[in-house]
């Protein structure tokens, strides 16, 4: 928050956040961000394994947002959504997979993944897409 405060004050954002202020911290170069990993079958294999133990609790098995740990008032993201892909390519996917939000909570997994894991996670949940 604070590294937020002096961006704002030296004229600088930092992150550019998605339209209405849903609390995501997402850089403004995020969705021309593309993946940097070669994806193959072992990548994803292991961002399968990664959303199994990590997302599926809340997004799913099929990743429609029906996971027993879901927030019945906030359902998350359905990820299966075709739609959805305009507005989320890989890099914006990514930081909010990194970041979280507090509300409605999705949490941060900067601290718990490694960044090729997550980009790992974005490539297998873009194989949930209809």
């Amino acid at each position: 928050m604070a590294f937020a405060v002096v961006a704002m004050i030296c004229g600088r954002a930092a992150y550019a956040q998605d339209e209405g202020g849903d609390g995501w911290q997402i850089p403004a170069s995020a969705a021309k961000e593309p993946n940097p990993l070669t994806i193959d079958d072992k990548v994803l294999a292991r961002g399968a394994d990664i959303y199994k133990s990590k997302c599926q609790k809340c997004h799913g098995r099929t990743g429609v947002g029906d996971g027993p740990d879901a927030d019945a008032k906030h359902k998350p993201g359905n990820l299966t959504d075709p739609a959805r892909a305009s507005r989320n390519p890989d890099g914006v996917m990514f930081y909010k997979v990194f970041n979280g939000r507090s509300k409605p909570k999705m949490p941060a997994q900067k601290a718990e993944l490694s960044k090729e894991d997550i980009w790992a996670v974005v490539a297998y949940a873009k194989t949930l897409r209809h």
